[in-house]
């Protein structure tokens, strides 16, 4: 076996050796056409920065270039350097990446945290604290278009809320605002609707496809979520034991590989969902008891890892049906919370008024030494028409009819807001959480297809239950306001009236006030006049505070359960704000087995494969790496599309540490057979930079093409750069080399150094591939490249951005045919 390497190595060897002079030869030829002429790029524009730019993204489908700047500003340019949007988000921003519809722009965050940003303002829509660590790479996955009559196709999701609800309702705004009632703000809130209904659309993509975000942090955890708010997966690669690969494919043989103090670099899910690729650092840990001879414990380097994702693809519109359905259940709790927020706030501010108005009538009796309650005083009233010295002076001088009409009218203006909150917001939420956690609990019963992505009968049941039991409370409480509203009023009215009576006024306003019912005051009196009937609904989470029920609700609950009515007959002794926690906690618990159960499923495939090795664990984001998918023909009849991943990244030679100018660039490294015998394998090439070139940023690009930003060193001063270039590189003319298991031990060997055993190494200068010259010579990373546009930004140091066209000799090219 050890000669058949070692042929093979020799006979790589002459073939790098004939690719090399074929390219010599090439830049000669060209040398000598050429002469001293440089070609250069057409610049676009050349635009100074405020800051100097750490990270750049093109927006896939619009002329929009996402910047993160060093003082911690996101802003976004058109194309034209206009500005639509600029932020400044209170945590540092690591990471950022735009949704493939190009509607919104996914941001992690130094703490953890991911937000989704509206591509037209970027306004917040949604962030949520997905990593216990910084956020280092964001890669949104956009399903690929499916062949008809695939066996999953009868899994068609349908959205029927519209069928039978009005549009969903949205948070209310804060107290202070303008009120629902007042008739010049109805085009203010229908605009607001309209915006609102907007920002929530940007949050799901059309239905028929699924888009995951992958996020990968600095402590080595990845996590997927569907449309970038729904959790489906979590893997950490700290806690995977991935397997080596021996020459013989002896599986008891393998050794069993950890990966110590990982950090996710990059991360790529395929169009199929089907396979994932991650990019990582760490120290590599032999795990188990077969250590191979010679190989060393730990490793620190660059690692690639293949993940098995194929129940995100055989389940992706169950998973898509799932996420949109239990999204929109989280934001309707929003809604429910937010709206028993503002209804608390409404509902304290009249009923304190109420309360400190008439505790000073309190303080009034005191001081005339009496020790009569102020409720007695005004049953008194109501009963004898006679009022005490105390409650005249109360009433005359202390309220007065003014100070009782505002007081009124405050406590009138608080219930017709609730009742208003609960009828636009609470009451409509509440039914479309019961409708939709209904459907989930249907589709649950399908036990063979929803079991495996964590749709669970009984958890949906419980929490269809507290749906039910919310419900109920809503009416409950609609009921209250409605009767403590016109008891209040009856109230007041009766107030009023006396007053007048007290002061002798029988003038024509004395007679406009109603009849009163003195029954309903009285009622009033005593039991809502010193023990407010709202608040305790309205008040926050607590177990301690219970409601009263009376015998014949509680003796109803309990035939209704007898009957299969709800089993928790007591829940009526519950709070609005403790129901919908408990609803809460039940969604909470059924939504989080998706990750539960398609977590364990996301497995490693047989590969751990050393990139590159590296002295130490670098910082965040310091090697050059690339890292996509591409689509190909697989040449068969059917025509169908497959997809190949390829990794691309700046590596160190290990002859030179100081010597960063060689470039590896593999493919089908995820969605190859390489983890057994008969596959396609892993393929690799390296491009080998001449001496004087420094690459200093890589991006691929389009279809199966890689642009490098390229600095060349003065021979003589090498700290001196004479000129920037942008280089592009066809991939597909690239003789690529495949690596098999009986090269050598993958796990334990930079790739540099089997490239150069196997001569899949060319020199790569100013003559190879389409090379173009730029105006700065001191480029920076990073390279952003568009390949919608054909555009690529190049930083300078000097806080510039300049913008080149890539296409240029395509365009000349399409005219020169023309004529």
């Amino acid at each position: 076996m050890v000669g058949e390497e070692s042929g093979s190595g020799r006979a790589g060897q002459c073939r790098g050796a004939v690719l090399v002079a074929a390219m010599a030869d090439l830049a000669q030829d060209v040398d000598d056409e050429a002469g001293e002429e440089t070609l250069v790029f057409t610049l676009h524009l050349d635009k100074p920065l405020s800051s100097q730019v750490e990270k750049a993204a093109w927006n896939p489908d619009k002329d929009l270039l996402a910047m993160v700047t060093r003082d911690h500003q996101i802003i976004v340019h058109r194309l034209n350097w206009q500005r639509l949007w600029a932020i400044s988000p209170e945590m540092t921003v690591t990471s950022l990446c735009w949704r493939p519809d190009g509607k919104a722009l996914a941001v992690g965050h130094d703490d953890g945290s991911i937000a989704i940003h509206d591509v037209e303002n970027g306004d917040v829509l949604r962030q949520q604290t997905t990593h216990d660590a910084p956020v280092e790479c964001l890669y949104w996955a956009m399903e690929g278009h499916q062949s008809v009559g695939h066996e999953d196709d009868v899994f068609c999701y349908e959205d029927r809320t519209p069928r039978f609800f009005p549009s969903p309702p949205h948070a209310p705004p804060l107290p202070g605002t303008v009120s629902s009632f007042d008739m010049s703000g109805v085009l203010g809130h229908a605009a607001e609707d309209q915006t609102y209904a907007n920002r929530k659309n940007v949050l799901r993509a059309i239905h028929e496809r699924l888009y995951i975000l992958c996020s990968g942090d600095r402590n080595g955890t990845i996590c997927l979520s569907a449309f970038g708010v729904f959790p489906i997966g979590k893997l950490d690669i700290r806690d995977l034991s991935i397997n080596g690969m021996t020459s013989d494919y002896n599986i008891v043989a393998k050794p069993i590989y950890r990966l110590l103090d990982a950090s996710v670099q990059q991360v790529a899910l395929s169009k199929d969902l089907r396979n994932m690729t991650v990019i990582c650092s760490g120290v590599q840990s032999v795990a188990s008891l077969h250590v191979m001879a010679g190989a060393e414990s730990r490793a620190t380097g660059l690692y690639a890892i293949s993940i098995d994702t194929s129940l995100l693809g055989d389940r992706r519109k169950e998973l898509r049906q799932v996420a949109l359905q239990a999204s929109k259940v989280e934001e309707l709790l929003e809604v429910v919370e937010a709206t028993v927020m503002v209804m608390r706030k409404h509902w304290s501010d009249a009923i304190s008024s109420f309360e400190n108005k008439f505790r000073t009538f309190s303080t009034l009796l005191t001081e005339h030494g009496s020790h009569v309650k102020p409720r007695d005083e005004f049953l008194s009233l109501l009963a004898c028409g006679s009022a005490s010295a105390a409650l005249h002076q109360f009433l005359a001088a202390s309220l007065g009819e003014a100070g009782l009409k505002r007081l009124a009218k405050s406590i009138d203006t608080a219930g017709r807001e609730l009742h208003n909150l609960i009828a636009e917001h609470l009451q409509p939420a509440a039914e479309l959480i019961s409708f939709i956690i209904g459907e989930l609990r249907g589709l649950s019963r399908w036990r063979s297809r929803l079991r495996r992505i964590g749709l669970h009968e009984t958890l949906l049941e419980q929490a269809m239950e507290n749906a039910g039991m919310l419900l109920i409370q809503v009416e409950r409480l609609l009921r209250i306001v409605s009767d403590t509203n016109g008891q209040f009023r009856l109230f007041f009215v009766w107030l009023t009236k006396s007053l007048r009576q007290l002061n002798g006024d029988t003038g024509p306003q004395a007679s406009q006030l109603p009849a009163i019912d003195s029954a309903g005051v009285a009622d009033f009196l005593r039991t809502h006049f010193e023990k407010d009937p709202i608040g305790p609904h309205l008040a926050p989470a607590s177990d301690e505070l219970t409601m009263d029920v009376n015998v014949e609700e509680q003796a109803r609950m309990e035939e209704l359960a007898i009957m299969g009515g709800f089993a928790d007959t007591k829940f009526l002794t519950r709070t609005l704000s403790s129901q919908v926690h408990r609803l809460r906690a039940s969604c909470q618990e059924a939504f989080q087995m998706p990750v539960k159960e398609v977590s364990p499923n996301l497995r490693p495939r047989c590969m751990l494969l050393l990139l590159s090795p590296l002295p130490s664990l670098p910082p965040p984001s310091t090697v050059p790496l690339s890292l996509t998918y591409f689509e190909t023909d697989s040449g068969s009849k059917m025509k169908d599309i497959l997809l190949e991943d390829y990794i691309c990244l700046r590596v160190q030679d290990d002859t030179n540490s100081t010597d960063q100018s060689s470039v590896i660039i593999l493919r089908s490294f995820a969605v190859s057979g390489h983890c057994a015998p008969g596959g396609k394998g892993l393929e690799v090439f390296a491009l080998q930079l001449e001496k004087t070139l420094h690459c200093i940023d890589l991006a691929l690009y389009k279809q199966k093409q890689v642009i490098l930003l390229v600095s060349e060193k003065d021979p003589e001063d090498t700290g001196k750069i004479v000129q920037t270039y942008l280089m592009m590189l066809q991939l597909e003319d690239l003789e690529f080399v495949a690596l098999s298991s009986t090269s050598t031990h993958m796990s334990r060997v930079s790739l540099l150094h089997l490239c150069s055993n196997l001569g899949a190494v060319t020199v790569v200068g100013l003559n190879s591939g389409k090379v173009r010259a730029i105006q700065q010579v001191d480029a920076v990373p990073p390279l952003a490249v568009s390949a919608s546009r054909g555009l690529a930004c190049v930083f300078a140091g000097q806080r510039r951005a300049l913008l080149y066209d890539l296409e240029e000799d395509e365009e000349d090219k399409d005219d020169d045919d023309m004529e």
